[in-house]
């Protein structure tokens, strides 16, 4: 299977330095799609109409410094180089969003290291785009969505939940999520529970949960149970929908089957 390109910015003012990474890619016949940059307004005018995978910028440049691109680095991640070891721009670098900080040595072995982070820094990248990605998802969908750990205690809800419940975020974080269950006795033409289950992890529920002034309304529930890289359950992820027009629907349809039976009857008496 041929290794994926990646697409590189270095920004570096020091020509010996150019030429050690441009060996280096070669020597180790590394996958790289790289520009170099000599300035950085260079490599702003690169960030301009390219994107790239990792930025490596020197720390100290002609015009500027490697914090000026952490501005417009916006989610690819950037590794500073620098020739001075100071603990201050370190702290600085990272609180910025600097996604590495690496220190020159003279015999320039921190090219040794320097794929290995570029790996991890573009494995991070892809982690953090998938997991902004899932949270937009889940925060837009229109399905209540909340998450509990295995005692039951609210970790996470989206918008939709709260718009359906009526709390605010802070009211349920923490809470058992048996605060949202309501049993309603049974008649002639509701239902206290209705259940149809899965195998495997996965159940649907259909249930009366109940609002924050504690008004009742019946959902559909869908269970499922997150799992570690151990295959062990972390977390329990409801996904809960508001299925009242249904269930008024069903009731009146039954209300009205009941009333036609009456009819017919009288009829054949």
């Amino acid at each position: 299977m041929k290794q994926a390109t990646h697409k590189i910015l270095l920004i570096e003012d020091d020509k010996l330095d150019q030429m050690a990474f441009s060996r280096m890619v070669q020597e180790q016949a590394l996958s790289y799609d790289y520009r170099v940059a000599m300035s950085l307004s260079e490599g702003l005018e690169y960030l301009s109409s390219e994107g790239f995978d990792v930025i490596i910028s020197d720390y100290s440049l002609g015009d500027g410094t490697a914090f000026d691109i952490l501005n417009a680095s916006k989610l690819t991640p950037v590794i500073i180089i620098t020739g001075a070891g100071d603990e201050e721009i370190a702290v600085k670098a990272w609180k910025a969003g600097t996604y590495d900080y690496i220190i020159k040595d003279a015999e320039r072995n921190y090219l040794k290291t320097l794929p290995i982070t570029v790996e991890n820094a573009i494995r991070y990248r892809n982690t953090k785009q998938q997991a902004q990605l899932l949270s937009a998802a889940v925060m837009s969908t229109s399905d209540s969505i909340y998450i509990t750990d295995l005692d039951g205690k609210i970790k996470f809800v989206n918008e939709a939940f709260c718009k359906t419940y009526g709390y605010e975020e802070p009211e349920v974080m923490g809470k058992n999520s048996q605060m949202l269950w309501m049993g309603k006795p049974e008649n002639d033409y509701s239902r206290s529970v209705l259940r149809t289950s899965f195998g495997g992890d996965n159940c649907q529920i259909a249930f009366y949960h109940k609002h924050k002034d504690g008004s009742v309304f019946p959902v559909s529930l869908s269970r499922s149970f997150v799992k570690d890289s151990n295959q062990n359950c972390i977390a329990v992820v409801g996904v809960i929908r508001d299925i009242s027009e249904i269930v008024e629907v069903e009731d009146k349809l039954k209300a009205l089957h009941a009333k036609l039976s009456q009819q017919q009857s009288r009829l054949t008496i």
